[in-house]
């Protein structure tokens, strides 16, 4: 890969003369970064827009095998690019090599990188607005959260399942997921990791081992 020269120009025309090159067919790169912009601020028809701008303004790095077009367009008054010069030093153009810019280049990966990152994260916020908006409906509202709901239980069952034990027979415990039997503790006749054989008061039900817990009432079954 040949190496790079250096071509000056105002601060304002950076990102142009780059893109007006690239478009010519001549090989230019200028580091730049996005940003965003608010036209009309405070009026009804604000809006934002993404623009580019120079990290390193007034240079803009073309490869040294277009020197001689270059040349001829900066002294070309009729030039429909914007207006440049080649820089030399000491009369001399000096030739910049690839591993000379690795610390703009990677400057401009990391600034890409960032509005690669806010961008997602606006999409995502977008996402959600609209499934938001869906949810005025009533229906919606409901099948979400029956949605919700289900997510839920099957979490309280799995942090359930992960704490369940063999009860004794004659120990009292309370019944999870069950509204019937909402704070009222029971008594285990019989049980193994899968079911349990609990009675209320003269009734005995079966119930799932991963429901049964140790009881956190002060009262005694009857």
């Amino acid at each position: 890969m040949s190496r790079w020269i250096i071509l000056r120009t105002s601060g304002g025309q950076t990102v142009p003369l780059m893109k007006s090159l690239r478009e010519a067919g001549i090989d230019a790169w200028s580091p730049a970064r996005t940003i965003r912009r608010v036209l009309h601020r405070g009026k009804k028809s604000e809006r934002r827009v993404e623009i580019d701008v120079p990290i390193l303004a007034t240079f803009v790095f073309a490869r040294e095998e277009h020197i001689v077009t270059l040349a001829d367009l900066a002294s070309d008054p009729t030039s429909l690019h914007p207006a440049f010069s080649i820089f030399r030093y000491n009369g001399k153009v000096p030739l910049v090599a690839d591993a000379e810019v690795v610390g703009l280049q990677e400057e401009e990966q990391r600034e890409a990188a960032t509005m690669q990152e806010i961008r997602a994260a606006e999409t995502r916020r977008e996402a959600e607005q609209i499934r938001i908006a869906a949810l005025k409906s009533e229906a919606a509202r409901r099948r979400a959260t029956k949605e919700l709901e289900r997510v839920l239980l099957a979490e309280r069952r799995a942090e359930h399942r992960a704490k369940q034990r063999t009860f004794e027979p004659g120990e009292l415990v309370d019944v999870a997921e069950m509204p019937a039997l909402d704070g009222v503790a029971g008594v285990v006749e019989s049980s193994d990791r899968s079911f349990a054989m609990v009675r209320f008061g003269t009734r005995s039900w079966k119930i799932d081992g991963w429901r049964l817990m140790p009881t956190r009432l002060d009262v005694q079954a009857a």
